[in-house]
């Protein structure tokens, strides 16, 4: 059999570059540190080496979650806080208040002006906003502030029930934030309460007003009770209407009988009807409407608003010495049960931080453990691999002195 010279060539070209690939290999392997360079050098390796990268992928995503939530329920918990001081201050004011034998008409305006400071103080705690600019207390809609009105034209709550929710494992998911209407607007009133409010239909503007109310009689409020009431303006008449939102039948006075109809308005005065007091200011528009809709409940604002507003109207008489000490007690009960609704949602804020410490706990030991995995699959052996490339320098020198000989001979060189 004779082998042409080109057929010497090639496989000697053949063997050197196999050689040479080899040791590239390798040394890419050292300096890289892994065993699988690619799909081939170990199909099953290499699909487990994907599998377990994509765990560690996802280990890491969850964990950027844990801090995620941590920072928003520790800015929660920071807010509630101050707000719970400040009930607290607030607390303190109504006791301080309910001494009517030793202050003066001009006492309770300096204690209602630190109260309406106070009431512009915690609108802006439940108000509070995270590094993303979102409002925390709005539920769903957190690029919407949850909490608007004042004492003049009531207050109202724009966010949404529930609160958003993290994935921090497969299958858990941690709360990072309450709904304000849990927490300030849905507090347990001591008496059955009322809510005022303008239609948002409306069309005067500027708009006129209602103002948060007051329940001068809870015997007559409590008669009337749960019944809704709206009042709407005639403009022909210059004059207002009560009527029931459930029969859409007039309102009768208790004391009269007679249906609460064509009463005239006048802006900035009080209007009691069936134990509500309110006061309209402002001009409406024909038709435009007001409620004062029944409720067992008293946002905290509308509580520090209805007290601060009864010291206004202290001026040291009998009436207002009995209707201020009603207030502050209603005050100090609604109070209480703030701070209980706070207590109760620190202690779930609690629950979901221990929540989180289980799941980075377990996260870390996952890591751990898939890390050790990969590197068993992935990794170099640096002992074998630099035996390995000795051999292959080896074979390729062997290659290349192997070629040099053959290459040189010729019929002459058997003579």
């Amino acid at each position: 059999m004779r082998i042409s010279t080109i057929q010497i060539f090639n496989i000697a070209n053949n063997s050197i570059r196999d050689s040479s690939n080899a040791i590239a290999k390798t040394q890419e392997q050292l300096s890289t540190g892994q065993r699988i360079l690619t799909a081939s050098d170990d199909p099953v390796g290499a699909a487990k080496v994907l599998e377990l990268e994509h765990n560690l992928s996802r280990i890491e995503q969850y964990g950027k979650n844990i801090d995620l939530a941590e920072n928003s329920l520790s800015l929660e918990e920071t807010t509630l806080d101050s707000v719970s001081n400040l009930i607290q201050r607030v607390r303190e004011l109504a006791v301080k208040a309910g001494n009517t034998a030793t202050h003066t008409p001009q006492d309770y305006q300096n204690i209602a002006s630190e109260i309406n400071a106070r009431i512009d103080e915690l609108k802006e705690l439940m108000n509070a906003q995270n590094a993303a600019g979102d409002y925390i207390f709005a539920g769903y809609k957190g690029g919407e502030a949850p909490f608007t009105g004042n004492a003049q034209a009531g207050f109202e709550f724009l966010g949404s029930e529930g609160g958003l929710n993290i994935k921090v494992s497969e299958s858990t998911s941690v709360q990072v934030s309450d709904s304000g209407k849990d927490i300030f607007w849905n507090i347990p009133a001591a008496e059955n309460s009322m809510r005022t409010s303008a239609s948002s239909v409306n069309t005067a503007d500027p708009a006129a007003k209602i103002s948060v109310g007051q329940i001068v009689d809870q015997e007559a409020y409590d008669a009337f009770y749960p019944e809704d009431m709206i009042i709407t303006y005639d403009q022909g008449t210059d004059s207002l209407s009560f009527t029931e939102r459930s029969t859409g039948l007039p309102v009768t006075d208790p004391v009269s009988g007679l249906p609460m109809t064509g009463i005239p308005y006048t802006p900035g005065t009080d209007i009691e009807v069936h134990g509500v007091s309110v006061r309209m200011t402002g001009q409406p528009d024909d038709g435009d409407q007001f409620f004062i809709d029944s409720s067992p409940n008293q946002d905290i604002l509308t509580t520090l608003s209805r007290f601060s507003e009864a010291m206004s109207n202290y001026d040291g008489s009998e009436d207002s010495k009995t209707a201020l000490t009603t207030v502050v007690g209603n005050t100090l009960d609604n109070l209480d049960n703030t701070q209980e609704v706070l207590s109760q949602t620190t202690a779930t804020l609690g629950a979901r931080f221990n929540t989180l410490d289980s799941m980075r706990e377990q996260h870390l030991d996952t890591q751990l453990y898939t890390q050790e995995v990969l590197g068993e699959i992935r990794d170099l052996d640096y002992a074998e691999a630099a035996t390995r490339l000795s051999a292959q320098s080896l074979i390729l020198d062997a290659a290349q002195a192997s070629f040099m000989r053959v290459s040189q001979l010729t019929l002459f060189s058997r003579m």
